[in-house]
């Protein structure tokens, strides 16, 4: 367990990173960029990333299960991981056509061709950079450190070079880099865990990965119309101002998801160690204790960002943003469903071989998301993709728990899981005096946040509940050690 809270407090670190990163830069970038600049990097970015997912295959989550199973084999490691990485680099080369193909047979690319090829350059860094492997390997801490640096360095470069609407193509690189850059990095830190180990070309067998990898790809491909399918539809339905709208929120949400979500990117590779080891009793004392832990962070966290939305989004992207105010309000309800949904699906059920159970799931919730999108998007822009969104990953946690609930062992109606939501609605309660007393948004957020910490974290440990006296040995611990 030590060594869980150590990764998850280096991820956790990683994640606070990409979520202060964009808290900077956004509410510049979008005072200079506007609605339609953003918007357009966000439209290129969706179709990119579909080419991204198709190219990949389902490999890179099939590779960080397998690397788990044999990282204690050294060998093993090194070869499966030498056929990961040719299988999607060639797979990779035949996206790079489909690029080609768009640049230059669809007029609504074309016309942003520099700016669309400048950000597929994303792909070829996603496939050399081998996160997969760091995350099998559970080496947080050099993914972490690694990062920072990088997030840093382009922060000064976003504010010495983007400074005017025409500066959309710089932007781009430097946003473009800070999502993928550190890959680089990454290829050459593989030869420390390759080195030494001698590996003929008889020996690489690529092509064995291909099928099980297509489980995921379809699990991937399903997902994904519910992650991008809204920013696509959204540019094509209606134009780069309501994609530009969306996605301040949208971030938003995913920043908060991203807080909790890293417990299961942490705890994802330990699983798949457990299960392929029949480690059950370890593996379903864990499973209970990760899901509690996700309950007990993602009520507030939405009700946090529902009653402070207005505060947040003329904080984050200014007073022209006002749209967005009522799409973040409709976005808040993913982070207690995706965060139970990653937790239960692709850390409990699919490091358990049960990938099936999670594609039916999610098949779910892609056929309501798109369903609605269709629907509602004529009409309600912006708003009518965050509603369809909110419900699909709602139908795909319901789905989870409903088809999986024989794998794992959890009550939702245990004492410790109730007064999770007997805090939450004293945050409301509180929320709601604030705002109808405090009507400066700075001045609200720099309020509500840490006396909505000490309410609902004080309550709980009013209860014992066991996470908030852990935290809290944890403390004392430090500040002895200090």
């Amino acid at each position: 367990m030590a060594s869980i809270k150590r990764n998850y407090i280096f991820h956790l670190v990683n994640v606070l990173g990409g979520l202060i990163f964009p808290l900077i830069t956004f509410p510049y970038t979008s005072r200079v960029l506007m609605a339609d600049g953003l918007g357009k990097v966000n439209f290129y970015q969706s179709i990119i990333f579909y080419i991204t997912l198709i190219a990949a295959l389902g490999i890179p989550s099939y590779a960080v299960r397998e690397i788990a199973r044999v990282r204690d084999d050294r060998r093993r490691c090194a070869v499966t991981a030498v056929e990961v990485l040719l299988l999607h680099g060639s797979f990779t080369l035949l996206g790079y056509l489909v690029v080609g193909i768009l640049v230059i047979f669809v007029p609504r690319i074309a016309q942003g061709s520099v700016l669309f090829l400048l950000l597929s350059s994303s792909m070829a860094l996603s496939v050399i950079g081998a996160g997969w492997f760091y995350h099998a390997v559970e080496d947080f801490k050099y993914v972490t450190i690694r990062t920072t640096i990088i997030r840093f360095l382009l922060l000064v470069a976003l504010f010495l070079f983007v400074h005017k609407k025409e500066d959309l193509v710089i932007y781009a690189i430097i946003h473009m880099l800070g999502e993928t850059g550190g890959n680089l990095f990454n290829f050459f830190r593989l030869r420390k865990y390759l080195r030494g180990t001698h590996i003929s070309l008889h020996e690489l067998h690529p092509l064995k990965h291909l099928k099980p990898s297509l489980q995921l790809f379809v699990l991937n491909i399903i997902v994904s119309i519910y992650i991008s399918l809204d920013s696509v539809m959204l540019g094509f339905i209606n134009n780069d101002t309501a994609v530009g709208y969306y996605t301040p929120p949208l971030r938003l949400a995913r920043a908060s998801i991203g807080i909790v979500g890293a417990l299961g990117t942490v705890l994802f590779p330990r699983f798949a160690n457990m299960a392929i080891n029949k480690r059950m009793d370890e593996f379903n004392a864990l499973a209970e204790k990760a899901i509690g832990f996700v309950i007990s962070l993602s009520l507030p966290m939405m009700v946090g960002l529902i009653a402070l939305a207005p505060a947040a989004i003329h904080l984050y992207s200014g007073s022209n943003y006002e749209p967005s105010i009522l799409t973040l309000q409709l976005l808040a309800p993913i982070i207690p469903a995706i965060t139970l949904s990653g937790i239960i699906g692709m850390q409990i059920l699919y490091s358990q071989g049960k990938e099936k159970i999670v594609i039916r799931a999610t098949a779910v919730g892609a056929i309501a998301n798109f369903t609605l999108n269709l629907c509602l998007l004529p009409h309600y822009a912006q708003w009518g993709a965050a509603f369809s969104t909110s419900v699909a990953e709602g139908s795909v946690a319901l789905m989870c728990i409903i088809l999986g609930r024989r794998y794992f062992c959890f009550s939702f109606r245990a004492q410790r899981n109730i007064n999770y939501f007997i805090g939450t609605a004293f945050l409301i309660l509180w929320l709601f005096l604030l705002n109808r007393l405090i009507h400066d948004d700075l001045f609200l957020i720099l309020t509500a946040v840490p006396s909505s910490v000490v309410i609902y974290f004080g309550f709980l440990y009013l209860r014992g509940d066991r996470f908030v006296l852990q935290l809290i040995s944890i403390c004392r611990r430090w500040r002895e050690f200090l």
